[in-house]
């Protein structure tokens, strides 16, 4: 049985818009949870200074009994000693507790925020796409027609070849029954009663419907973008567009990206059920609402005991789906962390900072004071001539000696663990950055290649280039409805077979119209591609068309696929610096006195810089020695650094681009871009 609820909501791309969220009532049991324990070595350490604790105890009680007068004043002061010691010791336990803990909500949170901030983004995406295709004047033609008249799939596969990320596109009529899809093109007489319940309930927006439905048998759960079709004069609504956007595929890559092959993953709906897990001992639909929400827990799953954290996903540009979540958990074991992260690493970076520096001073300094209260006994030993004091002294000694290294040691056993997740944290946080740096741009080669298509565009922009003023004021309708949707970008512009500007999004800027598209555009590769799948873009340079500013251009060809052949283009100015820069700020940890912010950079592999969180940030001063080193990674290769900027030192962790699906992967297209993450170290 399904159970549906339907919310309105705002969105702040297209108007009102809706969510809906299918939920099973044969959700698995949650697995018991409990907190983390304190680690074995920390218990280890502790019983060991207890033990040392006791011993001084005796030796002093030993000594004043056996000594002389003249001893008795040096003995109290190791009493006082003592008691700094115990407190120390109690500060140790409570600092190495809190270390671990932080550990793992650095690890286990940080993957989980980046997955489901990965999916958020992406399905950002999503909502703006449903509002371009649902107003395609070919698909409101062919909800308009009789079967057969409008051969739709073509049209249809035109557009999904673009977009690798959907599965299927459907199409319904009125009562939402299919009438064609993709995956159906003969349609489907079977009628989902709830997903039919919720179209009723639709409204001029779009619903994200997440649920079974008989229109995907294929699938265990179907995540639909589903908008109105509807006709363009008269308002009245033809039917719905549904497109069916391919959740497994991409969650399982996210899993593999962000896991690294060391951790495990799992998305959760609002309800927190598990919706896909890259663990399969952790059953589909088992309700994991509470656990690792508020904090580290560990459960059990086949006997195994794993610690994990639970993060819901943050709203993008006020878009915040239906309530994702993820789960990133990691088996516990002895030094398990540490195992983890060491494959990830080639370089050790010493991270011990604030209570622990604090504790291991303290540790040195009572060490001392029992050798100074030795020094101090055998001068009154030898004074008083009590003889019987002095392997009491000897033995003091060599407690202290023991403290002094039980707490250098303790200290620097959850070093070597801090170090190495403090590296493997900078890295999965550069990593972040370049991945959906890669992703954002994918979006925009295919928006680019996507708006080609539309008909609309396609049959103004002849007769617009040849001065009819009625077709370049539909086709700057047209684009400026488009860049009302995707609002990364500052303009979107339409020319001719000459490069000349017939039309423009941004009305402000009307004055570009009959200009030239910039020398810097590759005109002349748009101009001649042979295939609507193809697309150029401009290097990383200053253009006019962004008011000076630095910025990709994307350009795609616009074909009328009646005489096949290349009409004009359309060129879309990305809105570069606050996007780019917004990814950087995303992913670092949020600063705060007295450590200095964190910060971030995106280079290109000449040493341009292309973002970065600090205003005129030299990359050569930066990277020092390491400059061509840097420069040289490629295909997701990783390096890190100590570095020394302003006269503070930063871990940086610095990630290739590796590029996503098919962009900057088999589509001909290179522009290989490094993050460089770098994290205060105090």
């Amino acid at each position: 049985m399904t159970t549906h609820a339907l919310s309105p909501g705002l969105s702040s791309r297209d108007g009102a818009r809706s969510s809906h969220v299918g939920t099973l009532t044969s959700a698995g049991r949650a697995p018991a949870s409990r907190s983390l324990e304190t680690p074995a070595y920390v218990k280890h350490y502790d019983r060991q200074l207890s033990h040392l604790d006791d011993w001084l105890a005796i030796i002093a009680l030993v000594g004043k009994v056996a000594s002389r007068s003249g001893g008795n004043g040096v003995l109290d002061r190791v009493t006082e000693v003592q008691d700094r010691f115990r407190l120390l010791r109690v500060q140790l336990a409570e600092a190495l507790i809190e270390e671990h803990a932080r550990e793992y909500e650095m690890v286990l949170g940080g993957r989980a925020a980046i997955a489901v901030d990965m999916l958020v983004r992406n399905l950002f995406e999503r909502s703006a796409d449903i509002g371009f295709l649902s107003t395609d004047s070919t698909l409101c033609a062919y909800m308009e027609s009789q079967p057969g008249e409008i051969d739709i799939q073509q049209h249809l596969a035109r557009y999904i070849a673009k977009y690798s990320v959907y599965d299927d596109v459907m199409l319904l009529d009125i009562e939402g029954t299919l009438r064609t899809s993709l995956n159906f093109p003969e349609g489907n007489s079977l009628c989902d009663a709830a997903l039919q319940q919720t179209l009723l309930e639709l409204g001029s927006g779009y619903i994200e419907y997440f649920a079974p439905i008989s229109l995907a048998p294929h699938l265990k759960q179907a995540l639909l973008f589903i908008a109105p079709i509807v006709q363009g004069e008269s308002n009245k609504r033809l039917g719905y567009l549904a497109l069916s956007f391919h959740l497994d595929e991409e969650v399982r890559g996210i899993f593999e990206e962000v896991a690294d092959g060391a951790f495990e993953l799992a998305l959760l709906d609002s309800h927190g059920r598990v919706v896909a897990s890259s663990l399969p001992s952790l059953a589909l639909n088992a309700s994991l609402y509470e656990i690792g929400a508020s904090g580290v827990d560990v459960m059990m799953l086949d006997g195994k005991h794993y610690a994990c954290r639970q993060v819901t996903g943050s709203p993008y540009q006020g878009y915040a789906g239906l309530g994702w979540r993820c789960l990133a958990l990691t088996e516990l074991s002895k030094d398990a962390l540490v195992k983890r992260n060491a494959h990830t690493v080639s370089a050790e970076v010493e991270v011990v900072k604030g209570k622990l520096s604090s504790i291991r001073y303290q540790a040195s300094m009572i060490a001392q004071q029992l050798n100074l209260a030795v020094i101090n006994g055998h001068i009154v030993s030898v004074r008083h001539k009590a003889l019987e004091l002095v392997p009491v002294l000897n033995q003091i000694r060599e407690v202290g000696i023991l403290t002094d290294r039980l707490f250098e040691e303790s200290i620097s056993t959850l070093s070597q663990g801090m170090s190495l997740t403090a590296i493997a944290d900078a890295s999965m946080r550069a990593f972040s950055m370049v991945s959906i740096m890669d992703r954002n741009l994918y979006e925009r080669a295919n928006d680019v290649r996507w708006w080609a298509l539309d008909e609309r565009i396609r049959r103004q922009l002849s007769p617009a280039s040849t001065g009819d003023e009625q077709a370049r004021r539909k086709l700057s309708e047209v684009i400026g409805s488009i860049n009302r949707l995707y609002t990364v970008y500052t303009n979107i512009l339409v020319f001719d077979q000459q490069g000349v500007i017939i039309a423009v999004s941004d009305s402000n800027v009307s004055s570009l119209v009959g200009t030239h598209v910039p020398e810097a555009l590759p005109l002349a590769a748009c101009l001649t591609t042979d295939s609507d799948q193809g697309y150029v873009v401009s290097a990383l340079l200053e253009s006019v068309l962004y008011a000076g500013g630095a910025t990709y251009l994307y350009c795609a060809p616009v074909m009328d696929f009646t005489s096949h052949t290349i009409v004009g283009g359309i060129v879309t100015v990305f809105d570069a610096t606050p996007e780019f820069r917004q990814i950087l700020a995303d992913n670092l940890p949020a600063g705060g006195a007295p450590l200095p912010p964190p910060f971030a950079l995106f280079v290109d592999a000449e040493g341009q810089l292309i973002s970065s969180t600090l205003p005129d940030i030299s990359l050569p001063l930066l990277l020092g020695d390491s400059y061509a080193e840097v420069l040289s990674l490629r295909n997701g290769e990783r390096c890190f650094k100590q570095l020394e900027f302003e006269g503070n030192r930063y871990l940086s962790a610095m990630v290739a681009s590796t590029g996503y699906r098919e962009y900057k992967r088999s589509d001909h297209y290179r522009n290989d871009v490094i993050a460089i993450a770098c994290l205060p170290i105090i």
